[in-house]
């Protein structure tokens, strides 16, 4: 926030320069608990969409900016090398080596290419890839070298190397036998005269022709092609590098050397060799084992450690300061005054001297400074105890009253300044270095943070915790004439911020234009939507540049031109943005600060990357925004299905589920620039809702209601035959009733008559018997003329039972056909008489009718019936006459 000066401020005084040494860029760090996979980092690629790829021991790394993924090699061996070229990702580790196909963002098949290699030895391990500009791909182990064009792969032997480095189409390489070779494209090589270092073996190389850098494992070293001689690159870098062990040297795109050392970390030249800035385990990095260095699209620089991998953001325009030795705090104040720079913290006033390169803490100011106020009397600084001068190191205290927020001058009487402290207003006397007699204001003893003059006479005081106040002053300043509280709104921790003529007043959630004593609340500020915990800030008095800090933020504006975005958080609930006279700015931090100037974003900023992908269920578009440094948000719609955006989220996916056929458009915006991106989605009409296939559901909806038709023709056939044959069934059914009926009764008839005959015989023969007993009386007494035997003949012949009996099966056989053809198949041993006893049992005829038809006694016939019950094997409780009923 810009407070309010005096008049008696000194203006355009240029700020002293800060050691350089000690404004480091900003420093990312990614450990495995991040990236999923093991601690050391070998080497790092990146893909022209700005995806990051780094070669870990636990196999290849991709990052997006949202998500690491991790991939294996066959056998998973440590990765060793990476580079990325013509949508492949070339990769080296032990015994193998071979590239992966990408396609949007996604590294597919592997594709190994230690399988060509013509030789009984196992590949070794391969711990570097080059390319050179003609697209080959070198791949380097120890001892060989591995050339991939086109389709070929051809082998050079060499001796025991370091790293080899592109020179256009030819190779550099420092063979430790040989000193420093040239390999041409056709595998012919060179032995560079001069370019041995005596005693030393050559570590890495790194530059062009026109100043090629040898490094060893204590200094830079410059090879002269024209004079083919090694010198000393610079005397301030080898000093550095003594005994530091160097491993990597590269060259970045703006000329500065960047060196990688196996004990003190990370080192930076300028291309005169002047030390620009060193970054160790003390200052920034994680470790200080370097292992690999690459520089990405934006310039910012990778560092692959022993364990972990850094990200040093050179190319962002902030320089940050933090003291390892003695924390600096939360940054609350800064300012030039003099030869010296001082920042004031919640630790306490710190100052920079000539000289010096580090801040100081001046031990009679520790603790909370709240403003510093250069004047022509000295520097003020409003603390937590008082306000006091400040000249050099020494403080002279104006006042004791706790807690001195802010001062503003008196009208017309400029050494007199008007205080908002702890404890209420109270006026201070610069030119008599102390504190008026009756210094505390009558009518307000409440704290003031903030006061805004509203009129000659008027003020606005801001509450440092709740709510407000309009004070009316006296002419002179001197008192208070009203204090009217200020109860709507509801201001928590308010923070006035004046923008030219514009006063906002500004809290976590609200945000006022403060006009003409009201507060008018505002959704938006110079086009940008006010959020919770989002605050405006101006820039330089007289310049264009204003602020928007967020909580995780700080967007800079040039007029209504977005101009960047720091991923940086400024100290709350006070956030300080000091404008500079060399028309830099200093912004506080939670710890130390951070220095630079405005710059437009332009091609730092990558695309927004978004591919889709189908799957069972439905479809998934994946979004990645590959700012490497920094979290990102998103959110999307699909145009077609739903217009309303979806909540901020960092989840970089969204899918949809049974979407119905149709154009759709999907959109998804980050939040950082507001970069956004789409891409088209055409469900097709299902094959089985085309026009075609609607006629072949109209065919076969016809075929189907003709088929249904035959076969309902069909079943009426068959139901009209079904009824014929039923109407034949039962009239042949009553035919048979009839038939039976008759039957039943010529059975009945002929039933009668064979009663009808059998008795006639019985009474016949009873007739003859009994004649034939009167015959035979008669004639033992001589009673008849005629020979008695003759008579006896006769009836004999009438009595004959044979011819009777015959006569007798014929009918029974005619009624009973199958009685007695059953009798004789169940019983075949039973004599005639036994049959013919059996029918007449089966007549129901007792044994009185039965005796005269056999021509036995009725004791006879009881015998036969006897022997009968024997021969069918009936047990004594069995009734004939229901056995022999059973058989017809």
């Amino acid at each position: 926030m810009l407070l309010l000066v005096p008049a008696v401020a000194l203006l355009g005084q240029q700020a002293p320069a800060l050691p350089t040494q000690h404004l480091l860029p900003r420093v990312v760090h990614y450990g495995p608990q991040q990236y999923g996979a093991e601690a050391q980092n070998w080497d790092v690629a990146q893909s022209p969409e700005g995806l990051l790829y780094v070669a870990n021991s636990g196999g290849v790394l991709q990052y997006d900016g949202q998500n690491w993924t991790t991939y294996q090699l066959p056998g998973r061996p440590i990765v060793r090398a990476a580079v990325y070229h013509t949508d492949r990702l070339y990769t080296g580790g032990y015994g193998e080596f071979g590239y992966f196909t990408t396609r949007e963002g996604q590294l597919l098949d592997y594709v190994s290419l230690s399988d060509r290699v013509e030789t009984d030895a196992e590949v070794e391990e391969i711990w570097n890839i080059e390319l050179l500009a003609d697209g080959t791909v070198v791949f380097q182990s120890f001892t060989e070298l591995f050339y991939y064009a086109g389709d070929s792969l051809r082998r050079f032997d060499l001796g025991v190397a370091l790293y080899a480095h592109p020179l256009g189409d030819s190779l550099l390489l420092p063979v430790n036998e040989l000193g420093l070779i040239a390999v041409a494209p056709d595998l012919a090589y060179t032995l560079l005269p001069g370019a041995k270092p005596p005693g030393e073996l050559i570590i890495d190389i790194t530059g062009d022709r026109a100043t090629t850098l040898i490094a060893t494992a204590n200094k830079l070293l410059r090879y002269d092609w024209a004079a083919q001689s090694l010198s000393e690159w610079s005397t301030q870098a080898s000093r550095a590098l003594d005994r530091q062990q160097v491993n990597r040297v590269i060259e970045l795109q703006d000329g500065t050397i960047a060196v990688g050392t196996i004990r003190n970390g990370l080192y930076l030249f300028s291309p005169a060799g002047e030390l620009l800035r060193h970054l160790s385990h003390d200052n920034g990095l994680s470790n200080n084992t370097v292992l690999n260095l690459f520089e990405d699209q934006r310039g910012d620089l990778w560092v692959a450690l022993e364990r972990g991998l850094d990200v040093v953001m050179r190319s962002e325009p902030l320089r940050y300061y933090r003291q390892s030795n003695q924390p600096m705090g939360g940054v609350t104040a800064a300012t030039a005054y003099g030869d010296n720079f001082y920042v004031g913290t919640n630790q306490g006033l710190f100052v920079l001297l000539p000289g010096v390169d580090t801040f100081q803490l001046i031990q009679q100011a520790a603790r909370q400074v709240w403003e510093l106020i250069p004047t022509d009397r000295g520097l003020l600084c409003g603390h937590n105890w008082g306000s006091a001068l400040i000249d050099g190191e020494s403080v002279n205290w104006l006042s004791r009253h706790s807690g001195t927020w802010q001062s503003i001058p008196v009208p017309r009487q400029p050494d007199r300044l008007l205080q908002a402290t702890y404890t209420g207003l109270y006026q201070v006397d610069l030119a008599s270095n102390q504190a008026p007699p009756t210094s505390n204001m009558l009518g307000l003893s409440e704290a003031v943070r903030t006061l805004i003059p509203t009129g000659p006479r008027d003020l606005l005081a801001l509450h440092p915790s709740r709510g407000a106040y309009r004070i009316t002053l006296t002419e002179d300043w001197s008192g208070v004439v009203a204090v009217d509280t200020i109860r709507t709104p509801d201001l928590i921790r308010p923070l006035a911020t004046h923008f030219g003529d514009t006063l906002l007043v500004q809290t976590e959630d609200t945000c006022y234009n403060y006009i003409d004593g009201t507060f008018m609340p505002l959704a938006a500020f110079r086009g940008v939507a006010h959020q919770t915990g989002r605050y405006f800030l101006p820039g330089a008095a007289g310049s264009a540049d204003w602020f928007v800090a967020d909580r995780d933020r700080l967007t800079a504006y040039r007029g209504s031109e977005l101009m960047i975005s720091y991923p940086i958080k400024l100290h709350r609930p006070d956030p300080q943005i000091v404008a500079l006279a060399d028309g830099t700015y200093l912004f506080g931090l939670e710890e130390g600060f951070a220095l630079g100037g405005i710059k437009r974003a332009g091609t730092q900023v990558p695309d927004l990357l978004v591919r889709r992908e189908d799957h069972d269920h439905g479809i998934c578009f994946h979004f990645a925004l590959p700012l490497l440094d920094r979290a990102v948000q998103y959110r999307s719609r699909l145009l077609g299905f739903d217009a309303e955006w979806s909540e901020w989220t960092a989840t970089s996916h969204r899918d949809f589920t049974n979407l119905p056929p149709g154009d759709y458009h999907f959109e998804v915006e980050a939040d950082w620039y507001g970069i956004a991106a789409g891409l088209p989605l055409t469900i097709p009409t299902p094959w089985y809702q085309s026009v075609w296939a609607y006629m072949v559901y109209l065919m076969a909806l016809l075929g189907c209601a003709y088929l249904l038709l035959q076969l309902h023709q069909r079943r009426l056939r068959q139901q009209a035959a079904d009824l014929e044959a039923k109407r034949e069934k039962e009239l042949a059914q009553e035919r048979m009733r009839a038939r039976n009926e008759q039957l039943e009764r010529d059975i009945h008839q002929k039933s009668k008559e064979l009663a009808d005959t059998t008795l006639t015989l019985a009474k016949k023969n009873e007739m003859l018997l009994g004649l034939k007993e009167d015959l035979d009386q008669f004639g033992r007494q001589g009673g008849l003329a005629k020979s008695p035997e003759k008579i006896l003949h006769t009836i004999d012949r009438n009595l004959n039972n044979e011819d009777d009996w015959a006569i007798f099966e014929s009918h029974f056989t005619e009624v009973h056909a199958e009685f007695l053809a059953r009798l004789r198949r169940a019983h075949p041993r039973l004599t005639t008489g036994e049959q013919q006893l059996a029918a007449y049992l089966r007549m129901d005829l007792p044994s009185k009718e039965i005796a005269p038809l056999l021509r036995i006694s009725v004791r006879g016939i009881e015998n036969k019936r006897y022997r009968l019950r024997k021969k069918l094997g009936l047990e004594s409780n069995d009734s004939l006459n229901q056995y022999l009923q059973g058989l017809a």
